[in-house]
């Protein structure tokens, strides 16, 4: 699901956020003045990547009858749910 939406970068966006909380805890635990930095660094990441989650749900384009189309990866090949599947053959 990552994937098809195209939502790899702000995974990475808050998952450096998270290293730099850490960092910033780590060294607030050993007394430099630097975690502060660290710490507001992590939130403005997180708060970026958080936004850019929102993206394709703010953005889906809906069509003539109400329905909505989130834009998704067209070379991203997405499996065949078996349980409609195996319905759709039995009718």
């Amino acid at each position: 699901m990552i994937k098809l939406l195209k939502l790899q970068f702000p995974l990475l966006i808050i998952i450096a956020g998270v290293l730099f909380y850490i960092t910033g805890k780590i060294l607030s635990v050993k007394g430099a003045h630097q975690n502060y930095y660290f710490k507001e660094t992590a939130g403005v990441l997180l708060i970026i990547g958080a936004c850019w989650f929102m993206y394709p749900i703010l953005f889906a384009k809906k069509d003539s009858n109400g329905n909505v189309e989130i834009i998704t990866d067209h070379s991203v090949e997405v499996p065949a749910d078996t349980k409609m599947a195996s319905a759709e053959e039995q009718n």
